[in-house]
């Protein structure tokens, strides 16, 4: 697991004005293969077992519309659309996140676009390297509550575990969702 950043400079006569833009690298190894991982990511049904009863669906083509659905009774979420950028299937998916609905006022002012989730998949003999990759993040994106599912931080870690658990074992992790 990392977290970096890199900055932009934007000098005005008044200031200078420093935007950090953070990046979320989540890595793991699931025993499956690139097909059965990719399967498990992008079918609607799957993805509801080990994300917590959030469902994905996506047209998996670029510039295909991407929708993730909360579960019911948690509809105050919103639905987390945005737009396929990549589709190399088996191998990467690239798509943006939307969280302006969701964001306060004051972070949407903050936002220079969408963020962008990106899923590798590499093999490695009886394993695949799965790496989540969430970029052009705020400070206000990294939750502060290690026990609380808020922030990219909390989230991956939990969704990813989940899925590798259900790949691995057939049972996703239990989790008691507090968003």
């Amino acid at each position: 697991m990392e977290k970096s950043g890199s900055k932009n400079t934007i000098e005005t006569k008044e200031r200078t004005l420093i935007m950090e833009k953070l990046e979320f690298v989540y890595a793991t190894f699931i025993r499956t293969t690139p097909e059965k991982l990719w399967e498990a990511l992008t079918n609607g049904d799957f993805s509801q077992k080990y994300w917590m009863g959030f469902r994905f669906e996506a047209e998996l083509k670029a510039g295909g519309a991407l929708h993730i659905y909360p579960p019911k009774g948690m509809e105050r979420l919103g639905n987390h659309a945005g737009q396929v950028l990549v589709c190399e299937p088996c191998r990467k998916l690239v798509y943006t996140w939307n969280t302006k609905d969701k964001d306060a006022p004051e972070v949407t002012k903050k936002r220079d676009g969408l963020s962008r989730v990106t899923y590798e998949l590499t093999p490695a003999g009886p394993l695949v390297q799965f790496r989540v990759i969430h970029e052009n993040l705020l400070p206000e994106d990294i939750g502060k509550d290690p026990t609380r599912f808020q922030g990219v931080n909390n989230g991956w870690p939990a969704v990813v575990s989940s899925l590798k658990s259900l790949l691995e074992t057939g049972e996703a992790l239990a989790f008691a969702p507090t968003c």
